[in-house]
């Protein structure tokens, strides 16, 4: 994981319903090295699949429909 920081913000703007500040948090952090790394945090913070599923699909679909309106 490449920052920690950058990650957990990026992941606190989708919490806080934050979507179009988490698309540019996405793109300055690198949408190829993102999703890996967004995959392994919240793998570290969540202990149940079904949560960290739940937040990973949430991100890649906002990040997706804002992106392609």
């Amino acid at each position: 994981m490449r920052n920690r920081n950058e990650i957990e913000q990026i992941h606190l703007s989708l919490v806080n319903g934050q979507r179009q500040q988490m698309v540019r948090q996405i793109d300055e952090y690198g949408l190829y090295d993102i999703w890996f790394d967004y995959g392994c945090y919240l793998k570290e913070i969540y202990e149940g699949l079904d949560v960290w599923f739940e937040y990973y699909t949430d991100a890649v679909q906002s990040y997706h429909r804002i992106k392609n309106r």
